[in-house]
């Protein structure tokens, strides 16, 4: 970052709040309040710890534009000079201590008066000239604790330079004037765990990337089953799921970062977690020492998947801890046992069967699951019935999406919001959905229908609409702007669709000065409710694209039984690759597949690492080689030495399509996040994500370009043709009706 300069301090900074939670120190030190002081002692005695523990409501939240999707820099400059940031907060949740932290620099190359201005919820809190030529423009602002029903705090960004008389005659705008905003920018804040009071609010306050707690490495088929469907719900709301496992005797931990308070290590459990870096577990009074730190053990819960073992776990380990702590330090066991009450016993008590509850777990509030209740909960949770999960404990015995009549869905069912809003130059209007929300009866989108209007402004050149479908044009065009309906008609490609999609409707103007006489003024446009896709029967092809559609009606999730006894490396894995693939957590069944007998899945599927024997398959794997067949089973690739790579493939078993997955080598390769797959029935994943996806039946995209290719004349090139057929089409109708003509006049000479 540029250091010339040091970033000012905002005039309208409302609180200064701490920044992060890094340490068990802070919420010591604070106790409720906004700020540590330094008047605040150091708890002296183990009993101190846990009484300011068991006192401690806090819940600190940090938000970086990476975990918003900028996996780089935020660039502002002509002619993009305006944005808005949305940061997700608990909705209806007042807040204490926001910050948001700018880290920034820019560039000035064209001159002019530039000037910088944010605005926070619609309202502006800074504005700054830029009189450098380069420089620093980092800047720290407050956040007022107001509560924010809508579930975010909307920062406002406009970057603007006035070149002054010379834009009379030449365009104003300044391309080489750049502001760029650096993706750890953040904004911090903290609230009140009491008033998350219901499972809304709960699944609304999660973090960019939850936590779910397993109860260990080795899980039934039930909490596996479970566990599975809560990530890929997570997923589909935008959050990047984490799976831990409860820590037990005999595991391998990492300390680094974590501070043992000094007044603790006079119980031996406490001390030794002390040591810091790689350690080994050696009792269950450690295992309770670890869960016992509050917001600073390396073992967080936000989602619990509450089966027999996790409660038979923690509770051990708390009552060993207990047992500990009588022989160590006798006068901190009343604080121990109240902050026990407060923050874990909540957690761990046993759920009844299908029970979605809000507890507490390590002072946060945290949703539990029923180890039966996963496919019920991640309907709960999904886009259309959250809001309604309003109380602190249910039992959901279904929730899935409705079923439309299978012809037309609205884009408001699909979570894009009509409305209207103001377009100077540029804006858009975006929906996201999964596919399984439309798919129903074997049924893809196949055209989008949208009707906008748009108020006239003084410009002369007619507003544009385009829209997109995953960053793919489907369609543009000018409108009239005159206040009316107007409508729009996309065609859907198949391969514009993936499991989880994005649309996008952008609104381009003209900007119009009347040669700087008038100041550019935005115009109204509205994206209507009238606005729906059309859907239609789909070609079931034998590609990623294809399984989209058959996994609409339901799938079956098969995995070795050696997964549930790896769960926590293992879970990630299944959760990313059903999102990709277009599993709905709600509608598939679940089998844990011992031995190799695989049975018949019966259905569409998705299947890990399970060898089936009668599969068409044109990959084979044996001992880090992979070979794969061509046409006449000819090897069209044939390597050895493959490792941390996995196969992705479309097979065909027992008269049912499916989706496999296979490791090359010894070694599964991460899958950090879901991967966009299209018309390939074989795709090969490496460490950094999809390496290669192509279609062993169609290698030159031959259908692709025949499905979309219009007319045969237009498709080979005899466009040339259309008038001439339109000529002939006309002297054929000329010669007809002459014919008919004299025909009439014949019959009439005859009756005379």
């Amino acid at each position: 970052m540029n250091t010339l300069s040091r970033p000012p301090v905002s005039l309208f900074r409302l609180a200064r709040g701490p920044v992060l939670l890094l340490t068990v120190c802070l919420p010591l030190l604070t106790n409720g309040q906004t700020a540590p002081s330094p008047a605040v002692s150091v708890p002296t005695s183990a009993a101190e710890v846990f009484n300011r523990l068991a006192a401690d409501r806090w819940v600190y939240r940090e938000v970086r534009l990476a975990d918003l999707g900028f996996t780089g820099p935020l660039v502002l400059g002509a002619p993009e000079t305006v944005r808005e940031l949305y940061f997700p907060v608990p909705a209806n949740v007042p807040l204490s201590g926001g910050e948001i932290k700018l880290n920034a620099n820019y560039m000035r190359a064209d001159g002019g008066r530039t000037s910088f201005v944010v605005s926070l919820d619609s309202y502006p809190v800074s504005s700054r000239p830029m009189a450098q030529d380069k420089g620093d423009a980092s800047l720290v602002l407050g956040v007022d604790g107001s509560p924010r029903p809508s579930g975010f705090v909307r920062m406002g960004l406009n970057w603007s330079t006035a070149l002054g008389a010379e834009w009379l005659c030449t365009d104003g705008r300044a391309a080489g004037n750049v502001l760029r905003i650096e993706p750890d920018s953040r904004f911090t804040y903290r609230y009140d765990s009491s008033a998350v009071r219901d499972l809304t609010t709960a699944w609304g306050s999660l973090p960019s990337a939850p936590v779910i707690l397993i109860s260990s490495n080795n899980l039934s088929s039930g909490a596996y089953d479970s566990a599975w469907r809560m990530g890929v719900a997570l997923e589909r709301a935008g959050k990047r799921a984490q799976v831990r496992a409860l820590p037990a005797v005999g595991d391998t931990v990492n300390l680094d970062g974590m501070v043992v308070p000094a007044a603790l290590r006079g119980i031996p459990a406490f001390a030794a977690l002390a040591q810091g870096g790689q350690y080994k577990i050696k009792d269950a009074a450690e295992v309770g020492a670890l869960l016992s730190l509050g917001a600073a053990s390396p073992f967080r819960a936000d989602i619990i998947i509450a089966d027999k073992a996790i409660n038979t776990g923690v509770t051990t380990a708390l009552d060993a801890l207990r047992t500990q702590m009588q022989t160590s330090a006798p006068d901190a066991v009343a604080g121990f046992s109240e902050w026990r009450i407060r923050a874990l016993d909540p957690a761990a008590q046993a759920a009844a069967p299908g029970e979605i509850r809000l507890s507490q777990a390590f002072g946060n509030p945290a949703i539990v699951v029923a180890a039966d209740a996963g496919a019920q909960a991640a309907g709960m949770f999904s886009t259309y019935w959250n809001k309604l999960a309003v109380g602190s404990s249910m039992l959901v015995q279904a929730a899935a999406d409705p079923a439309g009549d299978g012809s037309a869905v609205s884009l408001k069912y699909l979570g894009g919001k009509p409305g209207s809003f103001d377009v100077l130059s540029h804006a858009d209007w975006n929906a996201s959905f999964d596919i399984g929300a439309v798919s129903a009866d074997g049924r893809l989108p196949s055209s989008l229908v949208l009707d906008v209007s748009a108020a006239p402004s003084a410009a002369r050149t007619p507003p544009v609409v385009s829209v997109f479908m995953n960053d793919i044009l489907l369609g543009a065009r000018q409108l009239d702007a005159e206040g009316q309906v107007e409508r729009v008609t996309a065609r859907i490609p198949a391969y514009a669709l993936a499991s989880r999609n994005t649309l996008r409707v952008s609104f381009v103007r003209q900007l119009a000065s009347d040669r700087c006489r008038e100041t550019p003024e935005p115009y109204p446009v509205s994206v209507l409710p009238s606005s729906h896709m059309l859907l239609e029967k789909a070609d079931l092809s034998a590609n990623f694209t294809g399984m989209v559609a058959r996994y609409a009606a339901g799938a079956h999730v098969m995995v070795p039984a050696a997964y549930l006894a790896d769960a926590a490396a293992t879970l990630p894995r299944l959760i990313r690759l059903a999102l990709t693939a277009g599993v709905s957590p709600t509608k598939a069944r679940f089998t844990a597949v011992t031995g190799d007998a695989v049975p018949a899945p019966g259905g569409p599927f998705l299947v890990m690492d399970l060898p089936f024997k009668n599969a068409d398959s044109k990959v084979k794997l044996e001992g880090g080689r992979l070979v794969m067949n061509g046409k006449g089973d000819a090897a069209v690739l044939d390597v050895g030495g493959l490792d941390n790579v996995a196969i992705v493939e479309v097979v065909k078993v027992s008269g049912d399509r499916g989706v496999v997955y296979r490791m090359v080598g010894k070694q599964a390769p991460v899958m950090s996040k879901a991967m966009l797959l299209g018309s390939g029935d074989v795709a090969v994943i490496g460490a950094g994500g999809l390496l290669t996806e192509m279609n062993t039946a169609d290698p030159g995209g031959r259908k692709v370009v025949e499905n979309n290719a219009g007319p045969w004349l237009l498709a080979q090139g005899y466009w040339w043709m259309l008038p001439v057929l339109g000529v002939v089409f006309m002297i054929a109708l000329l010669v007809f009706a002459s014919r008919m003509r004299r025909r009439k006049a014949a019959e009439q000479a005859t009756r005379l």
